[in-house]
């Protein structure tokens, strides 16, 4: 944050509660009144306000792929809430943003009424994120066995593909056919499941858990390969970090993927557990390929800076005003 802007910090309790209603109370009664309000998640866009809103519309996998959404009450009633939570979000918004070309497509099948104010403003590489301090590499694959491993990182979700590399870690669980899998990101009732089924097949598969930010990099310098089964992304970040660290990528088309590593990784067809498989195996045994792929992934993260991210929000914000 510049020197000199005012922050104040409100938490607030209950999403539709907060979005509908404490949100927009809260706005008009800031003195000196606001020029821009940026609703930084779907549906956070209040109708009213005496100023313009900007609309961060991530993805619309929740209308989309509703099968892959854990409703929290009967899921009929809670889509057609969502739907239209998202609809009275967007044509309240003076401009939408999203995070690919994918998300566009499905903004405007969905919602063609706020396609011509959409626009594609990617995710940013972190500037948290860099070279690895020395030795940690070597601190992280001491952890696994001391040899380089395969990673995944990412959520614990349907949509994320782990079935995928259960069936990877079935196909290569005998020791010298392959190194070991490390699977992390915060275990949640579908990771710890998939935790124990691992367990439960003796599969060399690790489950370390939540990575903090300033660990990242010596995490990804461990690694031989990262992997990102994912059946649909709105943006990706991981393989954007795996690219970054230069570790050669093998994902899936789904969605906005192929948008973000372009020719920088293997991509197979979402969905398909052999092509996966196949793809992995046939990278870890073509070395020239890996530093092929390497190469072309630090150049490719190159391009999501921090700067340009900024150039395209702030040309945003001015058409807002």
């Amino acid at each position: 944050m510049p020197p000199g802007v005012p922050v104040r910090v409100v938490e607030g309790r209950g999403r539709i509660r907060w979005e509908r209603v404490l949100l927009p109370r809260l706005l008009r009664s800031l003195d000196p009144r606001p020029d821009l309000h940026h609703a930084t998640w779907n549906h956070g866009a209040p109708r009213g306000l005496p100023f313009p809103t900007v609309l961060s519309l991530l993805d619309l996998i929740p209308w989309v792929h509703p099968e892959w959404v854990p409703w929290p009450f009967p899921a009929p009633l809670h889509r057609a809430l969502y739907r239209g939570a998202v609809r009275d979000s967007a044509r309240a918004a003076a401009e939408v943003v999203t995070l690919s070309e994918a998300s566009r497509r499905d903004i405007a099948a969905r919602l063609p009424d706020v396609a011509a104010k959409t626009e594609i403003v990617p995710c940013a590489l972190p500037r948290t994120f860099g070279p690895a301090p020395p030795g940690e590499a070597e601190r992280w694959r001491a952890r696994f066995g001391g040899a380089p491993y395969w990673l995944y990182l990412g959520g614990f979700d349907p949509r994320k593909g782990l079935d995928v590399l259960l069936e990877l870690g079935q196909a290569t669980r005998f020791p010298g056919l392959a190194p070991d899998i490390v699977v992390a990101g915060a275990l949640n009732e579908l990771g710890a499941q998939v935790e124990r089924t691992a367990q439960e097949r003796r599969l060399r598969m690790h489950f370390p858990g939540y990575v903090r930010d300033e660990d990242l990099p010596g995490l990804f310098a461990g690694a031989a390969l990262f992997l990102y089964p994912s059946r649909y992304e709105g943006f990706g970040i991981p393989p954007l970090l795996a690219m970054a660290a230069g570790v050669p990528c093998v994902v899936t088309d789904g969605g906005s993927l192929p948008e973000v590593v372009g020719d920088a990784a293997w991509v197979v067809p979402a969905g398909s557990t052999a092509a996966f498989v196949g793809a992995t195996l046939a990278l870890a045994a073509d070395a020239e390929r890996r530093a092929a792929l390497a190469a072309r992934g630090r150049e490719r993260a190159a391009r999501f800076s921090a700067s340009e991210l900024a150039a395209r929000m702030t040309r945003v914000y001015e058409r807002a005003l």
